[in-house]
């Protein structure tokens, strides 16, 4: 569990009036989560071209299975790729490998849909036509902001959506929406004030700090990348604005 967190005191540079050369060159991303939801991210310095991830939970006949889709679809490798289908106009490929735990070893089997705007992907533990009914109920659509599901009655979201980006100088960012159960998980004391909502801060452990900015629609949570300052992460998060549309 992470330790409690705090507010975050920014330093002077964050302070003062720094707002001419923030309000010269504002980036914006605007994207689709995998549930069809959109983001909005701003920041005037960082660099938000990175691609992005999105992850679901879905229930489908009795079982849970996790969906994401990635705009980077160098990600993946279809070298190894047993056989191939197509659900709706795209092109998708099975990979089989083996998973080990513990002792048991089990047959995975993942389905990988190629589109012109991302890939998505999912896998089961079940058989290859059990995955290839699973991908048929998610029915991927795909557009110049990302790949969504359009998933038919068989299959039900059991958790929020999530959006996720590895930014360079900064870490990786995780966006989720302000459901019911993420505001339970939410801290219990004020934050600091930033143009964007409250920010807090705190550690999994000594050695990996995170933070947390609130805004009024969702929960973005910041790690680190390696060499990264956290005074310098505080800065940036203190600029960031986010808006979650569902």
């Amino acid at each position: 569990m992470p330790r409690r967190g705090t507010g975050i005191r920014r330093r002077n540079s964050v302070l003062n009036n720094s707002s001419a050369s923030i309000l010269s060159s504002v980036a914006t991303k605007r994207g689709n989560a995998i549930n069809g939801d959109l983001f909005t991210m701003r920041h005037p310095l960082l660099d938000l071209d990175a691609p992005f991830t999105s992850f679901i939970d879905v229930a489908f006949r009795g079982t849970t299975h996790q969906a994401f889709v990635a705009r980077d679809r160098s990600a993946f490798n279809f070298a190894n790729a047993t056989g191939q289908f197509t659900v709706g106009d795209f092109a998708g490929h099975i990979l089989e490998m083996l998973d080990s735990v513990e002792t048991q070893v089990s047959h995975r089997y993942q389905a990988v849909v190629d589109t012109p705007h991302g890939v998505l992907s999912t896998h089961s533990y079940d058989s290859v036509p059990g995955l290839l009914a699973l991908v048929g109920s998610l029915r991927p659509v795909a557009s110049r902001l990302g790949v969504v599901l359009d998933p038919d009655d068989e299959s039900e979201y059991t958790s929020a959506p999530r959006v996720a980006l590895d930014i360079t100088g900064f870490g990786v960012l995780e966006l989720t929406p302000l459901t019911a159960e993420v505001i339970d998980q939410l801290p219990g004391w004020q934050g600091t004030q930033v143009a964007g909502g409250q920010l807090y801060g705190g550690r999994f452990t000594d050695d990996a700090p995170y933070l947390t900015l609130v805004t009024k629609t969702c929960r973005a949570l910041a790690l680190p990348g390696a060499g990264v300052d956290e005074d310098l992460l505080a800065e940036m998060m203190a600029s960031l604005e986010v808006d979650w549309q569902t």
